[in-house]
């Protein structure tokens, strides 16, 4: 049986980052960021911020009237 050699075992995956940028206040890494702050994120990251109204337009309220 094969060992892996320890470069190969200890390297994390690259993962690709996208940048987005803030619609409300966030903590990202511990770090207190405000509405237009820009910051690196994974795309399932993206996906949840944009999910919590977190980055994107916001969006506009509909009036029944």
């Amino acid at each position: 049986m094969a060992a892996k050699s320890k470069a190969s075992a200890d390297e994390e995956p690259t993962k690709e980052l996208v940048e987005v940028t803030l619609s409300k206040e966030h903590t990202h890494k511990r770090q207190r960021l405000t509405a237009g702050d820009k910051i690196q994120v994974t795309p399932k990251q993206k996906e949840w911020l944009e999910g919590q109204g977190k980055v994107g337009a916001p969006k506009e309220e509909v009036s029944n009237v």
